[in-house]
């Protein structure tokens, strides 16, 4: 009689569901940041930064879950390993829209008294 193979871990099943739900809400924010609306950063898009705040709280909260998942003892691993990497994926994302956001935001505002090019 061979053994039962191992289960797919809960936990790593969770940490891709939330870790979806992250890139939804990433996809979310990159489509209304690069509308034209907002592409120039001309007023303070808070509903932007909520949005992105969300994003990057479960992308960490997917990352530390699908850790969790890695660390299960007789468990499948490999929903873990996709959430986590998406998760990470997805925090690299996120800096680069922030940092993207933050150079519009600059180039809208210049600091009194700068230099124009």
């Amino acid at each position: 009689m061979t053994p039962p193979s191992p289960r797919h871990s809960a936990l790593g099943i969770a940490a891709l569901v939330i870790s979806l739900c992250g890139l939804v809400m990433f996809a979310i924010s990159a489509h209304y940041a690069h509308t034209p609306a907002h592409a120039q950063m001309q007023t303070l898009p808070v509903v932007l930064l909520v949005v992105v705040c969300i994003s990057i709280g479960l992308a960490v909260l997917a990352a530390v879950m699908g850790i969790g998942s890695l660390l299960q003892h007789r468990r499948r691993r490999v929903t873990g390993v996709l959430a986590l990497g998406l998760a990470v994926t997805l925090l690299l994302a996120q800096v680069s829209l922030v940092s993207w956001m933050r150079q519009q935001w600059q180039h809208a505002h210049p600091v009194a008294g700068s230099v124009q090019p």
